[in-house]
């Protein structure tokens, strides 16, 4: 978080998906390492439970359904354009074919 803002100025924010795309990225190219491969089958079982330090903090894959875990954040708008964070759960499991 350090360098985008030093890159693109402090009071430049990472959205949601932006930050999606750095940690699809990033998430790929730790299971490829971890793989020693670039074989699709190995980097995908490679990624299961694989944690990152992303923008948002530390997140993971789900080691069978592939999904992060992640946080739920509230906000409130500030006049800035900034948001002031009011509540943060704890990291959630993904579950991305619930049972309604």
């Amino acid at each position: 978080m350090k360098d985008f803002k030093a890159k693109f100025g402090a009071d430049r924010v990472v959205g949601d998906p932006m930050e999606c795309g750095y940690t699809g990225v990033y998430f790929w190219k730790l299971a490829a390492e971890k793989a020693k491969s670039f074989d699709v089958a190995k980097v995908v079982a490679a990624s299961s439970d694989l944690p990152l330090d992303a923008p948002e903090g530390a997140i993971k894959l789900h080691k069978s359904n592939h999904h992060t875990w992640k946080y739920a954040r509230i906000g409130r708008a500030l006049p800035s354009g900034q948001f002031e964070i009011v509540h943060e759960s704890a990291i959630i499991e993904p579950n991305p074919y619930p049972k309604l």
